[in-house]
């Protein structure tokens, strides 16, 4: 098979498989140059400012613990996890399986086993993101101190873009399949002459097996569908929906000056940009925190009821929808980083302070649910119910027909 060659699904036109010259060689070279990035941000501070006469420094999980220290345990976990852990894990399992592969030191079952996690770490891996939440922290933070980007900042950008390289360079098809040839060798794989067959979510192969065994690469459990993912997806919507109020009406963060205390909602800090001038990134603060969450809850819950109802309208518009909020999603944690980052460095007392309030915990909350709601849905039921829909109606027909 030649590199570059595409494979499209027939009924829906999505690219299931893109052929990658060098499917191996050059994720290494950038993932191993984004590992020396990764180490560097994490032991180099990140930010120093100075106001009123005294200094404050942070590094990358200053931001984390000090929401912690303020009783915001959780976010303080979900930032560190999505800004340090998530990054260092999809880096290593990249790195763990590609070398392996190369150097045939390691067993192919552990390499496997360790591919498996890779799809669902880098779904949590937000480092571009942090880097455009940075950006409307330090709008905020001229206006208070004197700012001085220190090295750390510099090698997170270098971090995102190696981290971008390579996962346009990776082949997750190649890489499975040289998984295979690991632990087979160039024996002749058996076939498996079964008329029921089921794709893989994990590997994404085709088994000739029945739903509730494993599948013959990866060894994941075979669902011709996610389960229960109708119920699970409503579940998820209406818990965002109930969080989505607070976390528009209660304040974000309390900001003191002087002594004076400020309350800040999300579209507070919206005006502010603007008042500040700041119209590309109230643009971009008001599309992440207040657009994208209300899109994807109202496109998940559209989707849901034509779902349930078998409608056959629109399947492909309602798939593309899917794939868009699928992707969008992850940027609305923007907010949620921009107050990790103040309440990192604007600890001076009466002088001026930042805190995380109420609405913070309640906008991180719909911005994960909205991510497990939009994992949990298969847009594949959409076609199921809409073709039984159809067969129905077909098999109406033919017994009116048969009656006349």
């Amino acid at each position: 098979m030649r590199p570059e060659l595409v494979a499209d699904c027939p009924r829906c036109g999505h690219t299931l498989w893109r052929m990658r010259r060098n499917p191996f060689q050059f994720p290494i070279a950038c993932g191993l140059a984004a590992a020396l990035f990764y180490i560097y941000a994490i032991i180099a501070p990140f930010l120093e400012i100075t106001a009123y006469g005294r200094f404050q420094l942070a590094r990358i999980e200053t931001g984390p613990v000090q929401l912690g220290l303020q009783g915001f345990a959780l976010v303080g976990a979900l930032v560190l996890a999505v800004t340090v852990i998530c990054p260092g894990m999809k880096l290593g399992i990249m790195l763990f399986t590609l070398v392996g592969l190369e150097t045939r030191v390691l067993p192919a079952r552990l390499l496997k086993a360790a591919f498996r996690t890779y799809r669902a770490v880098s779904t949590w891996a937000m480092i571009d993101v942090y880097l455009l939440g940075f950006l409307v922290a330090y709008t905020r933070l001229t206006a208070i101190a004197s700012v001085h980007l220190d090295t750390a900042l510099y090698a997170l950008i270098g971090l995102m873009i190696s981290m971008a390289a390579a996962d346009a360079g990776l082949d997750s098809e190649a890489v499975w399949r040289a998984l295979d040839r690991a632990e087979h060798g160039d024996a002749p794989v058996p076939t498996e002459d079964r008329s029921d067959l089921i794709g893989c979510h994990c590997c994404g192969l085709v088994n000739g097996r029945a739903e509730g065994e494993r599948c013959r690469r990866c060894w994941t459990v075979l669902q011709a569908r996610k389960p229960n993912g109708i119920a699970r997806g409503w579940a998820y919507v209406v818990a965002a929906v109930c969080l989505y109020i607070p976390a528009n009406i209660y304040p974000v963060m309390l900001i003191t000056e002087l002594g004076k205390t400020q309350s800040f909602t999300i579209m507070g800090g919206i005006v502010e940009l603007a008042n500040y001038g700041l119209w590309p990134l109230a643009a971009l603060v008001f599309l992440a925190s207040i657009t994208i969450p209300l899109m994807k809850l109202l496109t998940l819950g559209y989707m849901l009821v034509q779902t349930q109802r078998g409608s056959p309208d629109h399947l492909e518009g309602r798939t593309i929808a899917f794939r868009v909020i699928d992707f969008i999603g992850r940027w609305s944690m923007i907010d949620v980083f921009m107050i990790s980052i103040l309440v990192a460095l604007v600890q001076f007392g009466q002088f001026s302070n930042i805190q995380a309030d109420t609405g913070a915990p309640c906008f991180a909350a719909v911005v994960v649910l909205t991510i497990f709601a939009v994992d949990s849905f298969d847009p594949r039921v959409m076609w199921d119910v809409a073709g039984q829909a159809d067969q129905r109606l077909a098999a109406t027909d033919n017994a009116e027909a048969l009656r006349v």
